[in-house]
């Protein structure tokens, strides 16, 4: 018998499993990206909630990155944001 591999461990299996991956976190890092610009934009900005949802969004983007890397892609995160 052979060893199942795809213990949880959130890796696709497939195209259609990897796409449905992808889309997801380009959405969560959509939103994270909002999120950041809403708390940077502030009259007084949230300082801790702008390092808490870079950390998110680099979490994110780490996962991206290790999802399309065995297909061949290389992700570039964007510059380090300035502290205002």
């Amino acid at each position: 018998m052979e060893t199942y591999e795809h213990l949880n461990d959130n890796h696709p299996t497939n195209a259609d499993e990897r796409a449905v991956m992808v889309v997801r976190l380009l959405d969560l890092i959509e939103r994270t990206n909002a999120a950041i610009d809403r708390h940077t934009n502030q009259d007084k900005p949230d300082q801790l909630a702008v390092r808490q949802y870079t950390e998110l969004r680099d979490e994110y983007v780490q996962e991206f990155a290790d999802l399309v890397q065995p297909i061949g892609l290389v992700v570039q995160g964007p510059p380090a944001r300035q502290a205002a």
